[in-house]
């Protein structure tokens, strides 16, 4: 159409080339805007010093003590000729539970940490607060009389499941006092910011 192309031509002569556009489009690019970019927008991260660590305190563990220990369990796997051979023919069998225990030692509460970040349950439950949970809880729901339900980092727990309180075991020190909360945090039917507390034990 007419209109169109007298559009089109008023265009050309601003620019003259797709040179001049694109480098003019560039410079346009790199100034800086009112509006927040979608990057800008969802890749904010708070700041970590802005964070309440509302924890308790790392253990105390001597850092040669574990070196000597890690050494003394190195030289006892390679003198044992047995596992050596079992590794070599893989019918080595791998003390599962010995190695969830050293994860939930080492690196399994930052682990943990790191997942609550990424679901927000922090930000949620805490309003920014972090703690590293350090200690590790084992809870399982009686289902039926002879089953139980035990609780994972991330498998579903339906209602049926924990209508009634769980078995809940930790380790503490004797004389220790601890308070165990089972909230709902997104199942609020009236208020978005509300949430339901199943059970609070202190």
């Amino acid at each position: 159409s007419p209109a169109t192309s007298d559009f089109q031509t008023a265009r050309l002569e601003k620019y003259r080339s797709f040179d001049r556009y694109r480098r003019r489009a560039e410079q346009e690019a790199r100034k800086p805007h009112w509006w927040r970019t979608y990057r800008e927008y969802f890749g904010e991260e708070s700041d970590p010093k802005d964070k309440i660590d509302i924890g308790l305190p790392p253990p105390k563990v001597c850092r040669t003590q574990q070196l000597l220990e890690r050494k003394r369990v190195l030289r006892e796997l390679r003198a044992n000729s047995e596992e050596e051979r079992a590794a070599r023919l893989r019918t080595a069998r791998i003390p599962l539970d010995a190695v969830r225990a050293e994860w939930e030692k080492t690196c399994g509460p930052y682990h943990k940490q790191r997942l609550a970040e990424y679901y927000g349950l922090y930000r949620d439950l805490f309003h920014g607060a972090t703690f590293v949970p350090r200690v590790p809880l084992h809870v399982a729901y009686a289902v039926g009389e002879d089953d139980l339900m035990p609780v994972y980092l991330g498998n579903e727990v339906t209602p049926t499941e924990a209508a009634q309180a769980p078995e809940v075991t930790y380790e503490a020190d004797k004389g220790s006092m601890w308070t165990l909360l089972l909230t709902n945090l997104d199942g609020h039917l009236l208020e978005p910011d509300a949430e339901y507390v199943h059970w609070l034990v202190t």
